[in-house]
């Protein structure tokens, strides 16, 4: 009897130990992930990384002037980087230069060059700093 004890506790410990196991954290880059990835493959793309840009970019233009300007890039372009980003020097950003700043972004976040980011490319600096960006 006291051997059926222990054998059932026993188990009881191998599950509950297998079950903790097997639940991973959800990380920052996981969720954005997810949120970045509508056909579910477990990457972003170049296509997903603009649609999402686009998104990100009406969400960030209150105004509905067709352009971000340093206010509206707080935290996500610094003066340097909207400098970069703005060929016409006009000191705001259309749609298509902010696509282009995506698209910029999004391949210095993808080091093997393979057209995807994945959790992993998504948790580096690079990653970060593309995700400022689309989210």
């Amino acid at each position: 009897m006291q051997l059926r004890y222990l054998t059932a506790a026993a188990l009881l410990a191998i599950v509950g130990v297998a079950a903790v196991q097997s639940v991973k954290p959800v990380s920052a880059a996981s969720a954005a992930l997810t949120s970045l990835d509508p056909d579910s493959d477990g990457t972003v793309d170049v296509t997903e990384a603009k649609n999402a840009g686009v998104k990100a970019f009406s969400k960030l233009d209150p105004d509905k002037d067709g352009t971000l300007d340093a206010k509206e890039l707080t935290g996500r372009v610094d003066g340097a980087g909207l400098k970069t980003a703005d060929p016409d020097t006009d000191g705001t950003l259309d749609q298509k230069e902010y696509e282009d700043l995506v698209v910029l972004r999004f391949k210095a976040a993808d080091p093997d060059n393979d057209g995807t980011l994945d959790d992993k490319e998504l948790a580096t600096d690079a990653g970060k700093s593309f995700l400022l960006l689309v989210e």
